[in-house]
């Protein structure tokens, strides 16, 4: 049998009521018909054409991933620093984000598509000259000052990208994990990488804002690195699908979201109604 079983990711972590879920059906929040399922994903890792290849949240992860990427962390609360926006609420001790004290969230899609720009600007700021593929001694033939040149360019465009690569990848990590975590969703694969420790803890301890390596305060998995390292494209796509459902809402490019009429609570709606944000799944 599976089981529900409530986590709170405190030092103290206790054990708390279980619940059984079925194991052939996703259970879901709230009424509608567009509830976000609860313990398992929406629909598969590999489920990116689901909605056809014009699809606008398939073309945004496509073609240009931070815009999207700053869309789901809007949607989840969350800062451009992949940290989450909570409060303490003094009957639990749960951190979530369902009660607006911290607006740094607001500011993460503007924020994020500044990031953005300002890494096009600097990339066109500092050109690489082109050498000629077809020609094996054209590094050679340049002058001693255009090789300087060219090594120092090309040593910022090679850290600048490093850097640039590396913050998206850790904030789709951080992403990646805060949704198992609000949506109750254990990891399936990759857990003989553990060798040994509690899957639970995840990579990085429990979370928490004591553990610089997780800034969103959850468990992080082996299976969100990988997925995130592997799969990026399928990865981002899946988040996506899982927070809207597009059968019922119409997505598109070009506001914080990726979608018409969203409120603000639609991601963390009837999440206490359930099993509560920080279950995991065991057998």
């Amino acid at each position: 049998q599976r089981f529900i079983v409530p986590f709170i990711p405190t030092a103290e972590a206790t054990i708390m009521e279980a619940s059984l879920l079925p194991l052939n059906s996703p259970n879901t929040r709230g009424m509608g018909e567009d509830s976000i399922p609860t313990g398992v994903w929406r629909d598969s890792l590999c489920d990116c054409c689901k909605f056809g290849p014009c699809h606008p949240s398939f073309l945004t992860a496509l073609c240009c991933r931070p815009i999207i990427i700053a869309q789901l962390l809007t949607r989840m609360k969350m800062t451009w620093l992949a940290q989450r926006t909570r409060f303490r609420n003094s009957n639990s001790n749960l951190s979530d984000s369902r009660t607006e004290i911290d607006q740094r969230w607001r500011s993460t899609f503007r924020n994020i598509i500044l990031v953005l720009v300002f890494y096009s600007v600097l990339m066109m700021v500092v050109p690489v000259p082109l050498l000629d593929p077809a020609n094996p001694n054209a590094y050679d033939e340049l002058s001693d000052a255009d090789k300087k040149t060219y090594f120092i360019n090309s040593s910022i465009h090679s850290a600048l990208s490093a850097l640039f690569g590396f913050y998206f990848f850790y904030l789709m990590v951080q992403l990646r994990a805060t949704l198992r975590h609000v949506y109750s969703i254990p990891e399936e694969n990759c857990l003989c990488l553990y060798c040994g420790s509690n899957p639970r803890d995840g990579i990085c301890g429990s979370g928490g804002d004591g553990n610089r390596l997780c800034s969103a305060g959850v468990p992080v998995g082996v299976e969100d690195v990988c997925c995130v390292m592997f799969c990026p494209l399928c990865t981002t796509s899946q988040m996506a699908r899982h927070t809207v459902d597009y059968d019922y809402r119409s997505a598109t490019c070009c506001n914080s979201v990726g979608v018409t009429k969203y409120m603000d609570d639609e991601a963390y709606e009837g999440i206490e109604n359930v099993v509560g944000e920080g279950s995991v799944l065991v057998v």
